[in-house]
């Protein structure tokens, strides 16, 4: 006697609520054949539906036993009723449960890729499934577009597909007109010649003709159960002048690579066949990424404290976060190799040798930068108005900066931007002070010439080296004096005032000038001595140093009386022109670490002159700190949950497409896989949108987001990029979650 394809024994099901129990089966006894069309009837309610989930592997019974192909099931998991719906059972369903964006042709293909047939043989015999069922020439609608009786089509099509033995189908006329309906039975009719095919039908009458066996079911119980047909010979066509059956295609591997492979496959096929739903997440994400990417720069922006402390003056006068001072390791004077060296590391916008020069003020513009209070034009009063402008030497230029002239060749002639202000061969009066090298008030004046005008405009101006040299000398020269008004009973002279010397190029030999300002306390005409006395490595006086006579004129200069002029045949013999260090400029405070760490690497010490310089922490600076800081974090947390709601609600809209593909037997592992590589891509497509938009803002040069740009290094990226993907990582794992209770329920 043939074994039975499904045999029931005794199989009971209760569905349960918190006030009531229903029974929907109680002690079913059936046994089913292949070559059998079996039509299930009864009124609505009376369990044919559950009985039919349940013969299917979709719904579970709580007594009895189940019997495949005389296989017990009692004791199946999870992934062995998985298997079991992959591939003992086809299904047909009255709402065709098919994936509507997806084509015909992909509705087929996707059952027999869940075999694991390679994606050549799918799709040339998903194309032969579809002939047989009578829809050659469909293959790339899409199934949404296809009418009530071409999705049933297609719905037995897939069920054909998976090549299984038995056919079960759940109203499959439910949905469509008589005649359509009449084709759709007599296509099953001839699909049980050579399986066995079970059909719940409200219309008993239509199948009638067709069925082999009738089985009632009223109250959870199967009330008869007769033949009323012969089953049919068996054919090798299901259609009349139908096509052939395809023949078996390879079966690859079911292991982990098998399963990414599939998963990306459907994954990719939801992209494309859903260009709509694409754009959505995908802009959806991009809104998350762009704003986490704000959020997260500024987290970094705010990492450094320095910025909540006040700046000390008093070493370093100019306030500039983007100046390092480097030095030899040897402590040696720096070569222009060095300087090349320094000024092409990445990030280094610009290096100054005359580093000491950079913290001495310049006043050029009277009434904008200074301004006379009274006087004559000998001995006038300056107020100076402003703070903001800084020496630089021209040896941070190349001749490519010049518009015009050339570079200054001269102590006393410069580079500057024209604009509407000045000529070539210009010269301008000008005002030096430098607070932290010179005594309280004092300032240096004299005239400058311009010789080059530079081709972008700035407000900063380049002066010679052997001027910014000349002026910065005070720190690492000596001390030089003057000694004059002798005290014979002292035996020595009453005054001895400390002098900067400074280059009058008019003078000659030993002869010197002071200034008008000392008055009556000004040294006679004529002959006195002038000792220099040099610093140790503390800055202290020491040795005897070296004693001269100068020749002081009468005519006093314009300075203050701290400066006292000299020749160049003068000072060259007494300051040598060491270059102890320079000044680097950075591309942006956020680069500090960065640059110093490459300095060091290459022989040179280097230090950030704002980190030096910030000392006390302001109170109102660091609430203020910590307040970004925890709306950041806010912010953050805020996207996590916002994400974590709305994507998974919009996924949620899919959740039948994820019904269909359980049933056609895609393995719950690969459904997973499924949202994690869709949303990723998604994820990743927003990640690199976001970094493009980021960087054509900053090339645009919108404030906020330039700023923020100088934090992002590789790290930066990296947590941006591991944020953006863990947030999808966990939305989807969420879903999931979901997932599984709903599929399994």
């Amino acid at each position: 006697m043939e074994k039975a394809r499904i045999e029931l024994q005794g199989i009971s099901k209760s569905y349960y609520s918190e006030t009531a129990v229903t029974q929907a089966l109680r002690k079913v006894n059936l046994s089913f054949y292949r070559g059998e069309f079996v039509a299930i009837t009864g009124e609505s309610g009376s369990g044919k539906s559950t009985l039919l989930n349940m013969m299917g592997g979709m719904d579970t019974f709580d007594e009895g036993e189940m019997f495949v192909d005389g296989e017990p099931t009692f004791q199946y998991d999870e992934e062995e009723w998985e298997e079991y719906r992959r591939t003992k059972i086809g299904y047909i369903f009255q709402d065709y449960s098919l994936i509507g964006h997806y084509s015909a042709l992909d509705n087929v293909m996707s059952a027999l890729l869940a075999l694991g047939y390679e994606e050549e043989y799918a799709k040339k015999a998903a194309a032969q499934y579809l002939e047989q069922v009578g829809l050659a020439g469909f293959e790339t609608h899409r199934a949404s577009e296809l009418s009530s009786g071409q999705k049933q089509r297609l719905s037995i099509a897939r069920a054909l597909a998976k090549n299984t033995d038995i056919i079960v189908a759940d109203e499959p006329t439910g949905n469509l007109d008589s005649e359509t309906g009449e084709q759709i039975v007599k296509l099953l009719s001839e699909l049980s010649r050579e399986r066995l095919v079970i059909m719940v039908t409200h219309n008993y009458e239509q199948a009638e003709p067709y069925v082999t066996r009738k089985i009632r079911i009223h109250d959870g119980q199967v009330v008869s159960d007769v033949q009323v047909n012969e089953s049919g010979e068996e054919s090798s066509s299901t259609q009349k002048g139908g096509a052939e059956k395809p023949e078996t295609g390879k079966v690859q591997k079911e292991d982990a690579g098998w399963q990414h492979k599939l998963a990306f496959y459907l994954a990719n096929r939801n992209r494309r066949t859903q260009k709509g739903r694409t754009v959505l997440f995908t802009t959806f994400l991009f809104v998350i990424a762009a704003v986490s990417f704000l959020l997260i720069g500024e987290l970094f922006m705010n990492r450094d404290d320095y910025a909540t402390r006040s700046y000390s003056h008093s070493t370093f006068y100019k306030e500039d976060n983007t100046r390092l001072v480097a030095k030899r390791e040897d402590g040696k004077e720096f070569t222009k190799e060095d300087i090349e060296e320094m000024a092409s590391l990445s990030n280094v916008e610009v290096v100054d040798p005359c580093d000491y020069a950079n913290d001495i003020n310049f006043y050029m513009e009277e009434d904008e930068d200074y301004k006379y209070l009274y006087g004559n034009t000998e001995r006038r009063l300056v107020q100076f108005l402003k703070e903001d402008r800084f020496m630089m030497s021209v040896e941070t230029l190349s001749e490519e900066d010049l518009a015009q002239g050339r570079m200054p060749e001269e102590q006393n002639e410069i580079v500057l931007y024209a604009g509407d202000s000045y000529k070539l061969d210009d010269t301008i009066n000008t005002y030096f002070v430098a607070h932290n090298i010179w005594s309280n008030g004092a300032y240096y004046q004299t005239e400058l010439k311009v010789v080059g005008l530079l081709r972008e405009e700035t407000d900063q101006v380049y002066f010679s080296g052997a001027l910014c040299r000349m002026l910065a000398m005070n720190i690492d020269a000596g001390v030089y004096r003057i000694y004059y008004m002798y005290e014979a009973r002292m035996d020595d002279y009453s005054m001895k005032p400390a002098m900067i010397p400074v280059v009058n190029p008019s003078l000659s030999g030993n002869d010197v000038r002071v200034s008008a300002a000392m008055g009556d306390t000004a040294p006679p005409a004529g002959p006195v001595e002038f000792h220099w006395q040099p610093y140790d490595d503390e800055g202290n006086e020491y040795g005897n140093g070296l004693t001269t006579m100068v020749n002081v004129l009468a005519e006093g200069h314009s300075s203050t009386a701290d400066f006292m002029e000299v020749s160049q045949e003068f000072f060259d013999k007494y300051y040598h022109r060491l270059r102890p260090q320079a000044s680097v400029y950075i591309s942006s405070y956020a680069k500090t670490d960065s640059v110093i760490r490459a300095l060091n690497r290459r022989g040179f010490e280097a230090i950030s002159t704002y980190r030096l310089s910030a000392n006390d922490y302001l109170e109102e600076k660091v609430t203020e700190r910590l307040i970004i800081i925890g709306i950041v974090v806010f912010g953050l947390i805020a996207l996590l949950v916002a994400e974590l709601l709305i994507l998974r609600s919009l996924m949620k809209i899919r959740m039948k497409d994820y019904f269909v593909l359980k049933f056609i037997g895609v393995k719950m592992p690969i459904i997973r896989k499924i949202s994690y590589y869709e949303i990723g891509s998604y994820c990743l497509a927003a990640v690199v949108l976001t970094v493009c938009l980021m960087w054509i803002l900053r090339i645009a040069g919108i404030p906020i987001v330039q700023d923020i740009m100088w934090y992002y290094n590789w790290v930066t990226y990296m947590v941006f990029v591991l944020y953006n993907l863990l947030l999808s990582v966990l939305t989807v794992a969420f879903f999931n979650r979901l997932l599984k209770g709903r599929l399994n329920a």
